[in-house]
């Protein structure tokens, strides 16, 4: 109950300012009068309703919380040497398993970057793992009520957090149409003996426009034109994961836009990570968004193919529309769908979302 009142005051507290959010531009940036050297400040908060049927389709589980709660901070000094640092509180006042309800502040990024130039880049620190676009995406950009259902599926036998690793990463832009990413990471050391690190590349080919921030969005509303043509590799000892993906965005007329992804990974957890059984994993999801109105029906389809034929399969699929009132600032998602398992009853699921990302 008390959860609930917390989320409830913060829910009023962040309408009552929408207004001056939107007057006053952001407030909490700092630098220095060359401009060289700087930090903001803001946070990330998701009030989320959501109706789930339960196991058995007899009656659905509804819940009111914090889907993410987070705060960030970063900036630069000099031109060259930049930071950001995120924690989050996922799923904030959600009902758990054992009926509890979950409180868990943690850090889910935290590194720093020297651009020697476009074509060279280093990152250190808490790094997200660039397995395909949807899972190296921002949060706070996503086309959809959230990631794909099967996006992240590496994170707990890598014992990484929300597919965030320690590591070493360089990334660079060649001609600014072809992008790499090649890092080594910690990845999971509970094992006896020499083990090796884990390892992942990625390498993107944007016919258009690039998609050059650290996070890639998930749609820009028309603002960029890009077409991304993805692929990757991660390993650490007998586990691999490689993928494809497609993403499409781009204006259309009157200023609207279209936005298309697929990603498909193909996962491994042969003899180091026994709990990951080998599968391939789908993500399809696409939107249109009408300018005028600042409304985007989207849909969105996860799958995941085990190859085991005695290991149910299941998949996701949602439809719903999304109110863009400040684009990724502040907007309102609804979404209706099902969740389908092999020799299990079919789940439906209706979530409503709102978002307010200030940074």
């Amino acid at each position: 109950m008390r959860n609930l009142r917390l989320l409830i005051c913060i829910g009023t507290f962040a309408a009552c300012c929408i207004q001056s959010i939107y007057a006053s531009g952001p407030p909490w940036k700092y630098s220095t009068h060359e401009g060289q050297t700087s930090i903001s400040f803001g946070f990330l908060m998701q009030p989320q309703f959501e109706s789930l049927e339960n196991a058995a389709g007899t009656d659905s589980d509804n819940n009111l919380f914090l889907r993410r709660f987070r705060f960030l901070a970063g900036g630069k000094i000099k031109s060259k040497f930049s930071y950001f640092i995120e924690s989050d509180n996922a799923n904030l006042g959600k009902k758990a398993a054992n009926g509890e309800r979950i409180n868990e502040f943690f850090l889910q990024d935290a590194y720093v970057s020297y651009a020697f130039r476009p074509e060279f880049q280093l990152d250190g620190g808490m790094i997200i793992s660039p397995l395909s676009h949807n899972s190296t995406q921002s949060a706070a950009s996503l086309l959809a009520v959230d990631y794909g259902a099967y996006s992240f599926m590496a994170s707990t036998p890598t014992r990484s957090k929300v597919g965030r690793d320690y590591g070493l990463q360089a990334r660079g832009y060649i001609k600014k149409h072809f992008e790499y990413r090649m890092g080594i990471y910690r990845g999971n050391r509970n094992h006896e003996g020499d083990f090796p690190y884990r390892y992942i590349g990625r390498f993107v080919w944007y016919p258009l426009e690039a998609d050059t921030g650290f996070f890639y969005t998930g749609t820009t509303h028309g603002q960029k034109k890009i077409i991304a043509i993805g692929a990757s590799f991660d390993r650490q000892g007998s586990y691999s994961a490689n993928s494809v993906d497609f993403f499409l965005d781009h204006p259309v007329n009157n200023g609207d836009a279209v936005t298309i992804q697929a990603d498909f990974i193909r996962y491994d957890g042969g003899k180091s990570f026994t709990t990951l059984p080998k599968q391939n994993d789908w993500l399809l999801e696409g939107a249109y968004y009408f300018k005028k109105a600042g409304l985007g029906p989207f849909v969105q389809f996860s799958s995941r193919d085990l190859s085991n034929p005695d290991s149910p399969d299941d998949k996701k699929i949602q439809g719903g529309v999304a109110w863009w009132i400040q684009k990724h600032r502040i907007n309102i998602k609804a979404g209706y769908g099902k969740l389908l398992k092999d020799h299990s009853p079919d789940r439906t699921q209706f979530v409503i979302q709102t978002q307010f990302f200030y940074y």
